[in-house]
């Protein structure tokens, strides 16, 4: 009889010397597995705690707020910059807009920090991060951590939107999409139901970075990119006083009927001109914004611009300190 060829859906017996020889291969090859793993696995940070606000980046849009018609730096399209000129500096005033959340973006131009929570499954696995605000302008953003998909683009827009994570190194990277139309600063500009944030996350001990690339294509022509520094709070909790809470108001009261704005207010481009160009004597082509204006290169348009030796630098705002006024505050 001719020997039958070895064929791979023979059936294997193993011998003696295999099966002894079994635990220790299964052993190394565990081994050899966990060593696969462990280079490949991401470096999951723990991000919990009660994280405020740095004040040294950009004091001034994160506590009083943006100058009026500055858009510097801001790449507005367009539709971006003529929406930021007629917006009325009083629209937030209005009882219908006064409790009105803004985006999840607002952690980078708020006033506030907030809370890193992980939350888990039944069997312990961290599915999200939730990060809440001690008040009421930002709602708690979810952060899915369990690689689901996002909805489609009709599902329902929020104020904080849908968001999942990934990590990337020691590197927390979130992709938000499905945002209400809103504010992209405290200014007037808006944004739209087509902005998309990504945000990176990153813990050094006590302080974290969140950087951001935040894409509209209503009213941006390049992804605009913020930056914001919190500090970890080593011990108590975030600020929770009933102060933070919105109650609706009429600012002028029996003056308006609290839903519409009480004051006319003149031609934005001439309000413009007004602060930027009679206060702070900057030109008129740097304040309109566009791309152009994020880069050095731009300096090179300003050529003939001469900075002035005296500026307004307190409440340039008020009417007694338009050009011509004899109360003027300058430095």
């Amino acid at each position: 009889m001719k020997p039958q060829p070895f064929l791979l859906t023979r059936p294997f017996v193993p011998t003696r010397t295999f099966v002894l020889a079994q635990p220790f291969v299964l052993a190394a090859l565990m081994g050899m597995a966990a060593l696969v793993y462990t280079a490949a696995a991401p470096a999951q940070v723990d991000l919990s705690g009660n994280w405020v606000a740095e004040s040294l980046e950009d004091p001034v849009e994160h506590t009083d707020g943006s100058i009026p018609d500055m858009f510097a730096g801001l790449p507005l399209n367009d539709d971006g910059r003529q929406a930021g000129l007629t917006a009325p500096g009083d629209e937030m005033q209005e009882l219908n807009r006064e409790c009105q959340p803004w985006s999840a973006h607002y952690i980078l131009i708020g006033p506030w920090g907030g809370r890193f929570a992980a939350v888990h499954d039944d069997q312990g696995h961290l599915i999200a991060w939730t990060l809440s605000s001690p008040a009421y302008d930002r709602l708690p953003m979810t952060i899915w951590m369990d690689g689901r998909s996002a909805p489609p683009p009709l599902a329902l827009h929020t104020w904080e939107g849908f968001s999942t994570g990934s990590w990337e190194g020691a590197t927390l990277v979130v992709h938000t999409s499905l945002l209400k139309d809103g504010y992209l600063e405290d200014d007037g500009l808006p944004s739209s139901n087509k902005e998309t944030d990504t945000f990176f996350i990153t813990r050094y001990g006590d302080e974290m970075t969140i950087m951001a690339v935040i894409r509209d294509p209503v009213y941006l022509e390049a992804p605009l990119v913020q930056g914001r520094t919190l500090k970890l709070l080593s011990a108590g909790s975030v600020v929770d006083d009933p102060i933070l809470y919105c109650m609706p108001a009429e600012t002028v009261p029996g003056f308006t009927d609290g839903y519409h704005s009480a004051i006319e207010l003149p031609p934005r481009e001439l309000r413009q001109q007004a602060f930027l160009t009679g206060l702070y004597h900057l030109p008129l082509i740097a304040t309109l914004g566009g791309a152009q204006t994020m880069y050095p290169q731009f300096q090179q348009k300003l050529r003939d611009y001469k900075p002035p030796s005296t500026y307004c630098s307190l409440y340039c705002g008020r009417e007694e300190n338009l050009p011509g006024a004899p109360n003027i505050q300058t430095r």
